[in-house]
């Protein structure tokens, strides 16, 4: 284990709230490892090892694995594979490197050792995964909207913000297919929903006002 990665193994989810000392009683007993990709290789798929991943270098996206449609873009600190980690072995999605991709592998032992070390771990791992069935719900919400501005807002809604702050990370093109919408109805409901004083647009800095009452 290097330094840089024991830096990065202690400030993900699975060690939130716990003592220094587990984490460098687990990383003593290995089951994990800094990978890199290239452009287009596949990171995780049906045929990779389970494990988590977490970028720290590059960007990569997750798709569906029947039709290849892109579900999530990842940026460096974003997390793969957690949701999956305990399942059965088959694979809905695959994860593809978009750039070249550092990632820390995190296998199933070294998740496994920390929760028999503290159920803390355990505790963690619960609240990740619930947060990402909020996110699923919302994708779905996102689908199931019955106006292009209801899908905006759905997708809006659950990307990652900061006092009601969100700033995307992805080009508007890629909004777009995201919630199964063309550019003209994703500018024309960005247009809407300034006009409803439910966001303020300012570039990519996008200011959900519903969020802060």
């Amino acid at each position: 284990m290097n330094q840089k990665e024991y830096e990065i193994l202690k400030t993900t989810f699975l060690f939130k709230g716990t003592d220094e000392k587990i984490v460098a009683g687990c990383c003593e007993n290995g089951g994990f490892e800094t990978v890199t990709y290239s452009p287009a290789d596949i990171m995780q798929s049906a045929n990779t090892e389970k494990s988590i991943g977490i970028i720290i270098k590059g960007k990569a996206f997750i798709t569906s694995g029947d039709d290849g449609v892109v579900i999530r873009k990842l940026f460096p600190g974003d997390v793969y594979g957690a949701a999956i980690l305990f399942d059965s072995p088959v694979y809905l999605t695959k994860v593809i490197a978009l750039s070249e991709c550092t990632v820390l592998t995190v296998y199933k032992s070294f998740v496994e050792n920390a929760i028999s070390l503290d159920k803390k771990v355990a505790l963690n791992y619960i609240e990740f995964l619930s947060s990402k069935i909020g996110f699923l719900n919302s994708k779905i919400s996102s689908y199931t909207a019955k106006n292009a501005e209801s899908k905006l807002m759905a997708y809006l809604l659950q990307l990652p913000r900061e006092n009601g702050t969100v700033v995307l990370k992805t080009d508007y093109s890629a909004i777009a297919k995201a919630i199964g919408i063309g550019r003209a109805s994703l500018y024309r409901s960005f247009e809407k929903l300034e006009k409803d004083g439910l966001i303020t647009k300012n570039n990519k800095n996008i200011i959900i006002k519903e969020v802060q009452k």
